[in-house]
């Protein structure tokens, strides 16, 4: 059997960590370390090839997941908005740069709270949280459109 030698760069302390492991065979560690490596991405390409069609139907399920999110966050959004918020804080909603930064301005709002806002979804997606500003700014749209 052929063999060839390669080099490995390793940060200095790595290299005096395996300097004071005296005794260890490193090359073969690494050689075992290689092929493992490899017979996982063989694995993996054959399991790639058979999951394209799995992969398709959970990135669809996924999608109909989020936009069910998005719609659930919607409606309490605009609830909030209709019921609860103050024009001041939906006014800070709407000038928000993003909906994360609007979604911390509804968590620092005063009577705001997620578990009355969400019921069951006490820890709300961010596709739910993203549907939620999105019906606070719709209602906000609304009512400027009739002041």
């Amino acid at each position: 059997m052929q063999v060839a030698t390669i080099k490995i760069p390793v940060p200095e302390s790595l290299r005096q960590r395996m300097d004071k492991a005296a005794g260890e065979d490193w090359p073969a560690i690494a050689r075992q370390a290689f092929e493992s490596h490899l017979e996982r991405m063989a694995l993996r390409g054959s399991a790639d090839a058979k999951l394209g069609p799995v992969i398709d139907r959970l990135q669809a399920s996924k999608a109909r997941y989020d936009e069910r999110q998005k719609r659930a966050g919607f409606g309490r959004g605009y609830a909030w908005a209709r019921d609860r918020a103050e024009f001041h804080d939906l006014q800070q909603v709407v000038d928000a740069p993003d909906y994360r930064t609007a979604a911390d301005v509804v968590r620092r709002t005063r009577g705001f709270s997620q578990r009355d806002e969400f019921g069951d979804a006490a820890l709300p997606s961010d596709e739910m949280w993203e549907g939620f500003v999105d019906g606070a700014t719709a209602l906000y749209g609304d009512v400027v459109d009739n002041l």
